[in-house]
């Protein structure tokens, strides 16, 4: 297993280079063939903005720690997590593969593991607090936005990745933009994308924010990705705050904070698309996926359903 740790987000792609034996050109690290395939391009758009491309797949497995420091206070960071749209939309729920977009702050640091043989399509952008907050101008009365800029404890918000934003995404990756233009191009698609997630997280006009610490976020993200992996088997808020080790109270109210959504109605998106799934696939009558995934109440689940995909679960897997 290869194992990465940066404390500098300017210094990512050299640490990366380094380890995996590879050559940084002109901001373009390619993925040497005997580790995997893909690459790495790390861009410096302005005095503020940094971007970092990330489109690889190594053979082996990659444990990352990345470690904050009191710079990090000074840069809203945005990490935009499987955001290239897959082209096989059958593939099943999984945490490894999940698009989100992740906004932070502060000197959280993480640990992450990076499966082998498993591809990973991100896009990282860290601004300067004081340049978004002349971008955005005031706007007091938004709790997250003002949490955001002025904030000095650490925060995390996560997002979903909207189709407009994968668009974006695409447009910078498959970009055919002469050298001359590249820096101005690729400042305004970082922006833009900031500017999209922004509209997003701002709607959380009444958020309560407050300060977290790496302990309780890594609980929280161990609990989510353990309810996804075992969606069909519906959770216990009371069992899942006790893995914590947090009072009920606590597990639910760090949970909306970071994902803008309560407990229940999180899991429920997530298997309501497992339900669109496996109804495409068309091995399941609407009966046995309903209660594959738990439900003792076929219109329940059917209310549900319509409710998150938009159609009734017999319409839907009619016209998959």
């Amino acid at each position: 297993m290869l194992e990465l740790t940066v404390k500098e987000t300017s210094g990512f792609l050299s640490a990366f280079a380094e380890l995996i034996g590879g050559e940084l050109q002109n901001g373009i690290l390619k993925i040497p063939e005997s580790k995997g395939k893909g690459y790495l391009r790390g861009f410096r758009l302005h005095n503020t903005i940094e971007m970092f491309i990330s489109n690889y797949e190594f053979n082996d497995s990659l444990f990352a720690k990345r470690f904050g420091n009191q710079s990090s206070l000074k840069k809203v960071l945005f990490s935009f997590n499987n955001i290239f749209p897959d082209t096989d939309s059958s593939n099943k729920v999984s945490t490894v593969d999940l698009p989100s977009i992740q906004i932070f702050k502060g000197k959280l640091s993480t640990e992450t593991l990076y499966p082998g043989k498993t591809k990973f399509r991100s896009i990282f952008i860290g601004i300067d607090s004081l340049q978004l907050k002349q971008y955005l101008g005031q706007n007091e009365e938004n709790e997250v936005f003002n949490t955001l800029i002025n904030n000095e404890h650490p925060i995390l918000f996560e997002e979903i990745v909207l189709p407009k934003i994968q668009e974006v995404a695409l447009e910078i990756i498959e970009s055919d933009i002469p050298d001359y233009l590249s820096d101005f191009f690729f400042k305004i698609k970082a922006e833009e994308l900031i500017c999209l997630t922004l509209k997003e997280l701002f709607k959380r006009e009444n958020a309560t924010v407050q300060a977290l610490n790496e302990m309780d976020v890594q609980k929280i993200y161990q609990v989510r990705d353990r309810v996804l992996a075992e969606i069909h088997t519906p959770p216990v808020i009371k069992d899942l705050a006790e893995l914590t080790g947090m009072s009920e109270s606590k597990f639910k109210r760090l949970f909306k904070q970071i994902f803008g959504n309560s407990f229940f109605n999180y899991y429920q998106k997530f298997r309501m698309k497992e339900a669109a799934r496996l109804l495409k696939e068309n091995k399941m009558t609407v009966s046995e996926v309903g209660y594959s995934l738990g439900f003792s109440n076929l219109s329940h689940f059917a209310k549900a359903f319509e409710q998150h995909i938009g159609m009734k679960p017999k319409t839907f897997q009619r016209n998959r």
